[in-house]
């Protein structure tokens, strides 16, 4: 992705925001971070923990959305999708692979926030709690680590003030996926 590619050197270009829909049918929003591309598709990668809400959602509505906003190019990207959770005990070994090399690849730091009490929850009153072993890079990764993975069907993309593209995919028989465009009114 080209703006991706123009705006790299922002800290804050990696951040996106996700909309899920909770059980109770209300909506919830979180940030989350790009971790790439799956297989170099159109598949949108990012990481999270298995005991959060957010899982819990997708788990009963898989439909979500991704707001990215480049704020120096003034473009906005509202990917639409169907999103997969890969635990450690999902049953395609690919993507247990892929599940593993994300994990390889985050910081000690990053991979130290899965060793600690569930996010969202009472706070443990602990510290020794937050202080937990984290396995280093290489080692399995521990099982409320997870990889998430959008496959994305629509694109909305406005590039302030004056420039909107819609676009959308369809999967053909044989799995082959293509892509349809149409300028919108911004």
């Amino acid at each position: 992705m080209k703006s991706l590619e123009t705006n790299k050197h922002l800290p804050n270009a990696k951040f996106m925001q996700l909309a899920t829909v909770r059980p109770d049918g209300r909506p919830s929003v979180r940030t989350v971070v790009f971790r790439g591309f799956h297989n170099e598709s159109d598949q949108v990668t990012f990481t999270t923990d298995t005991r959060t809400y957010k899982v819990e959602d997708i788990r009963q509505h898989p439909w979500t959305e991704i707001c990215w906003y480049f704020p120096e190019t003034r473009e906005q990207f509202r990917l639409g999708g169907n999103l997969e959770v890969v635990g450690e005990d999902h049953p395609d070994k690919s993507l247990l692979q892929a599940r593993q090399e994300a994990w390889d690849g985050m910081s000690r730091n990053g991979r130290a926030w899965f060793a600690w009490p569930p996010s969202g929850r009472a706070r443990d009153p602990d510290p020794a709690q937050f202080e937990k072993p984290v396995p280093d890079r290489g080692e399995t990764a521990l099982p409320s680590f997870a990889l998430a993975i959008m496959d994305v069907d629509t694109v909305d993309y406005i590039r302030l003030p004056d420039f909107r593209v819609g676009y959308s995919s369809s999967v053909d028989s044989g799995g082959s996926r293509s892509w349809s465009q149409e300028e919108l009114n911004p």
